[in-house]
């Protein structure tokens, strides 16, 4: 696998980016495992934020370049390797698994080996891709299920995961999902490719109202679960709390789409009531004028008539 098609420039600055996101998560001052590091782009993000980074990564030429960055880099495959094993007797604050798990055959094992190595107080951070974007579902109902380069259809995934799914897994891996963001990519705008004007407004619409239609990617941090109800019942209810955070987001999100249309109708239709304003002072014009010329035709002759007159006289 060649793992350089996946250096990418890192702002951390970025919105709407799953790099930042991950970033920001994170922190600085903490010892991170990074699973599937590549050639090192996000790496060095991570140590320019003071972080002490080792890294695991499946292609050789890859991890010597990483290696440049990192404390060290391990090279592993973790569908043969164990993780734990892989890294040795080190621990970790954070594990980073960025868009790595949908391409593992068994994604709960590597998760559950990931437990192992997080010291206490540590917990991971996981970008998947969405399977339900809105494009995806409506490719799928046209009966393609076209596999690419990159991109939610990464011809290398494996696994695929909506929010409910990825939740679930960590929670089978002990762990605990604390925070939930999402990349956004409006519908029609993916790289699959797919045309509204190709299928039924209702069905667009219906498929719209969920609100995890147009998210491309989750990022979400997750903690050790360690067993108590008390802990767990509050982990649940601050993700159901993210989760109702970003839906008022989006509603507000679609309010002020509302309004900018609303205002737009308003510019157009006080647009229109100028140019019919300024139309009908023409036509009065055109009309006065019209007006005045009948006005000359009619008095002409009897113009000519008095001056005839006087000339007699």
């Amino acid at each position: 696998m060649d793992a350089s098609i996946y250096d990418v420039p890192v702002d951390p600055a970025a919105v709407n980016n799953p790099h930042s996101i991950a970033l920001r998560f994170i922190g600085s001052a903490k010892r991170v495992l990074e699973v599937g590091c590549a050639t090192g782009h996000v790496t060095k993000a991570l140590v320019a934020q003071r972080n002490e980074v080792v890294g695991v990564e499946i292609d050789p030429a890859a991890a010597d370049k990483a290696a440049q960055i990192a404390e060290r880099v391990v090279v592993a495959d973790l569908d043969r390797d164990d993780l734990a094993q892989a890294v040795g007797p080190d621990s970790f604050d954070v594990v980073l698994f960025g868009d790595v798990l949908e391409h593992l055959r068994d994604p709960l094992a590597v998760l559950r080996a990931a437990r192992t190595v997080l010291r206490p107080n540590g917990f991971v951070v996981v970008s998947v891709p969405n399977v339900a974007h809105i494009d995806l579902r409506l490719m799928l109902l046209s009966g393609r299920w076209d596999q690419r380069p990159e991109g939610l259809l990464d011809r290398t995934h494996v696994r695929f995961f909506t929010r409910a799914g990825l939740r679930t897994l960590l929670h089978d891996a002990g762990m605990a999902v604390t925070d939930v963001e999402r990349v956004v990519v409006p519908a029609f705008c993916t790289e699959l490719e797919v045309s509204r004007e190709a299928h039924d407004p209702a069905l667009v619409d219906q498929l719209l109202g969920d609100e995890d239609s147009e998210t491309y990617q989750f990022v979400v941090r997750a903690v050790l679960d360690d067993g108590d109800a008390a802990t767990g019942a509050a982990l649940v209810r601050l993700a159901e709390l993210e989760d109702e955070r970003f839906a008022r987001e989006q509603e507000l999100t679609s309010t002020r789409q509302a309004l900018a249309q609303r205002e737009g109708e308003v510019a157009d239709l006080r647009r229109e009531i100028d140019e019919l304003r300024a139309h009908h002072q023409r036509v009065n014009d055109e009309l006065d004028a019209l007006e005045r010329t009948r006005t000359l035709r009619t008095v002409a002759p009897l113009r000519r008539l008095y001056r005839a007159l006087r000339g007699n006289g």
